[in-house]
């Protein structure tokens, strides 16, 4: 849409796609931290940081790199689990994102669960890939790149305008459950 749009002199009307194309373009040219960082502050506007739109293009981009880059051999069944060495490098991937993430998603909540739509989003573009979006939430978690907060409000939230969220409910329920379960033990133990 975006390739239709420049050609007729209309990309202005979408500054958003043509914002994704240049991330994804920037992030594969160069993927260090520091690079990114950099490239966005030098090209975005600091008003648009704490934008969700712009918080689901930088996660769309690091998601899309990260899939490129696990690119599996033709004849690989997409949907399976990927092998220990692929989960390990994707692990990497996204320890070396994580301080662009942190960056623009530590004590926003809201963005927190933009970021998380935009994970379940990725999945469901790609047919719910065995164990993706569960793999991400635990990284993300461990990670401390998004907090218990914006997992149980992304849980609780009942917005129709991302596909989906059904399929991605019953991948992740047991361990939100088990989130909810230690949050609360957690409160318990802090009230004695």
């Amino acid at each position: 849409m975006l390739e239709i749009l420049e050609g007729k002199g209309l990309s202005f009307l979408f500054p958003l796609l043509k914002l994704e194309k240049e991330l994804l373009k920037q992030i594969k040219a160069d993927p260090s931290p520091q690079s990114i960082y950099k490239w966005i502050k030098d090209n975005i506007s600091p008003r648009l940081h704490t934008d969700k739109g712009f918080v689901n293009i930088l996660m769309t981009s690091f998601l899309q790199y990260i899939s490129q880059e696990l690119c599996m051999a033709e004849g690989d069944d997409q949907l399976a689990a990927p092998s220990k060495e692929q989960q390990e490098q994707e692990k990497q991937l996204l320890l070396a994102f994580k301080p662009v993430m942190q960056k623009f998603l530590h004590d926003h909540t809201e963005l927190q669960v933009s970021a998380l739509y935009a994970l379940q989003v990725h999945c469901n573009a790609n047919g719910f890939p065995k164990g993706m979006l569960l793999r991400y939430f635990v990284n993300f978690y461990d990670m401390e790149i998004i907090e218990e907060e914006a997992f149980l409000a992304w849980k609780e939230d009942i917005t129709q305008e991302f596909p989906g969220k059904g399929k991605a409910l019953f991948q992740v329920n047991q361990w939100l459950t088990w989130l909810e379960t230690a949050e609360e033990e957690e409160s318990e133990e802090e009230a004695d």
